[in-house]
Formats: C-alpha cells, structure tokens, sequence
C-alpha cells in the first residue's frame, strides 16, 4: 500500500509540474499592461533621443568652440586696425608739422632772398655808376 500511494503522489506531482504554462496570456489587466507597453516604447524613445540630443550638444559646444576663436581672432584684428588708425594719424600730424616748418622756413629764405637781390641790385647798380661815371 505504501508503494502505491508512493507512485500515486509521485504521478500526480510530475503531472502537475509538466503542465505548459501559455507566455501570452496576461497577469493583469488589459489597460495596465498596454501603459507598461506604452511607457515602454516611451522610454526607448527616450533614450534615442537622448543620445541624438547629447550629439547635438557636443557639437554644437564645437561650434562654440570655433566661434569664441574666430571671435577673439576678429577682436585682435580690431585692435590691430585700431593702432594701425593711430599710427596713420601720428603720421600725419607729424608731416603736418614738419610742412608747416618748411613752409616758415620758405618764406624765410624768399625774404632773405628778395634782401640779397635788392642789396646786390643795389652794389651791382652803384658799381655801375661808378664805373660808367669815371
């Protein structure tokens, strides 16, 4: 008797742990389980697009990158033209000044030449007289 009940729960335990379980049938609610599947799709797109939008910052940070030394080659170059204005003007406050020196000095020479030409008129005109008189 003992070996009959034996197979008889030995039977019934392999019987019950044989049984195919359905993979398609749901725990829980139909609503429940179509927001996990909605919030699952949500996710996935989620991570794609965080991975496209962190891109989209690593090159857009180059872009910055570029920018500020393009920004501080064009700020040299405004410097450079800048001093390169001062110096233009420098230049011509310098040839100014020395054209109006010239120009005192010219008028200088014409008066001291007009004194010699009146002067030597006037000893070349006496020494003629002299000579044509004696």
């Amino acid at each position: 008797m003992k070996k009959i009940l034996t197979i008889l729960f030995l039977l019934t335990t392999f019987v019950s742990y044989t049984q195919n379980q359905d993979s398609t049938i749901i725990c829980m609610p139909y609503e429940v389980g179509r927001q996990i599947l909605i919030d699952l799709n949500e996710g996935d797109k989620n991570k794609e697009l965080l991975e496209v939008s962190q891109k989209e910052i690593k090159l857009l940070n180059n872009k910055i990158v570029e920018k500020d030394s393009i920004i501080r080659d064009l700020k040299t170059d405004v410097k450079l033209c800048d001093s390169i204005t001062e110096k233009t003007k420098e230049k011509f406050e310098i040839v100014n000044e020395e054209n109006k020196i010239l120009r005192e000095d010219i008028t200088k020479l014409k008066v001291k030449n007009t004194i010699f030409n009146i002067v030597g008129g006037a000893i070349i005109g006496g020494l003629t007289y002299i000579i044509l008189v004696k």
